[in-house]
């Protein structure tokens, strides 16, 4: 059950943590050290441009479907509660619907989206907010993109300005963003930790049945 903003000084309280909230909305799609990801921030009219990126030694196939894995984004992004594909438009075109909270104290808000989503196949995600129910611009990308001796590259592009006033929101969606980017690199490592050792080639416990197998060369 959602609570009515009461006004004054908890508005303002709750609006700065609802657009937080906002900010870590993995948006087609909330850790590790601040330095492993970059964030910067532009405000112009209250419309806030974001631009995000971090370099992980991974599989492409692996962070592709770790962005790409719609319905489990919110296992791994905290604020994001609802995360569903809505309708399928074509071949990596579709319709996403997402729900994120934010809130402070005992009082909560949700914020919806339903983003037109657009797939270049381990290239990069378009996507914009068709419903524009709680904001009046909601569009942005993620990009993988190699780059040695860096490895893989992870770019992450939002411009978003809210239909609600909302003090200090560029610090909280800076914030937010740099939450969102966090946790998608960890999940990148994660799986990537996995497929690992799924990998790793097992010793074989038979007996050698040949002349020479299994044979130790110095």
């Amino acid at each position: 059950m959602l609570i009515q903003i009461p006004s004054g000084i908890f508005r303002s309280l709750f609006l700065r943590a609802t657009m937080l909230a906002a900010g870590a909305a993995l948006s087609c799609g909330a850790g590790l050290a601040d330095e492993q990801v970059s964030t910067t921030i532009q405000n112009k009219d209250g419309k806030f441009s974001i631009d995000g990126r971090f370099s992980i030694e991974a599989d492409p196939s692996v962070a592709w479907d770790v962005l790409t894995s719609y319905e489990q984004i919110p296992r791994f992004v905290g604020n994001l509660k609802k995360s569903h594909v809505q309708e399928d438009l074509g071949i990596y075109h579709f319709l996403l619907e997402q729900e994120f909270e934010g809130g402070f104290l005992f009082f909560t808000q949700r914020v919806h989206v339903l983003l037109d989503v657009h797939e270049v196949w381990y290239q990069n995600i378009q996507f914009i907010d068709i419903k524009k129910k709680d904001f009046l611009i909601y569009q942005g990308s993620w990009s993988l993109t190699t780059n040695p001796p860096k490895g893989l590259e992870i770019g992450y592009k939002l411009e978003a300005k809210p239909n609600f006033d909302a003090p200090f929101a560029g610090d909280f969606m800076n914030g937010g963003a740099k939450d969102l980017l966090k946790a998608v690199r960890r999940e990148i490592l994660r799986r990537q930790k996995n497929k690992d050792l799924e990998e790793v080639p097992r010793l074989s416990l038979t007996k050698p049945t040949t002349p020479g197998q299994n044979k130790k060369v110095n």
